[in-house]
């Protein structure tokens, strides 16, 4: 079970981050950029989160923080992370599974959408 998943993107920088937001936005993410120029993907509803946790159904909000960074090669790195802690803390046990489960298809999703691409070189996943 990954913490976090670093995409490693060739080709231009913008362009390969472009194309990590409108996948996001596909899979019903609001996208917002944050202040180091990632992005901070968040899906479903605080309030019914917070009401319901993990009984909260396809409303569960999800929340996941993309890093870009660029290796010695020139290549661009997206680093997804998500916080457990999180999950569970909103849903207990089912919530983090819901969170565990999102974040595995989020990152598939991703890949595949640069695969197409053809950006996408290679995939690490963290502990």
């Amino acid at each position: 079970m990954a913490s976090a998943t670093d995409l490693f993107l060739s080709g231009d920088h913008e362009h390969a981050k472009q194309l990590v937001h409108a996948a996001l936005i596909a899979q019903g993410f609001e996208v917002s950029l944050t202040p180091t120029r990632g992005f901070h993907a968040r899906r479903g509803s605080q309030a019914l989160t917070v009401l319901f946790g993990g009984l909260a159904g396809g409303k569960f909000q999800i929340t996941f923080l993309i890093e870009f960074m660029v290796t010695e090669q020139g290549l661009l790195v997206a680093r997804i992370s998500r916080n457990m802690t999180g999950g569970a803390l909103k849903g207990g046990a089912i919530g983090a599974v819901k969170t565990s489960n999102a974040f595995d298809e989020t990152v598939a999703r991703l890949q595949e959408a640069l695969m197409r691409d053809g950006a996408f070189v290679s995939r690490l996943d963290h502990q």
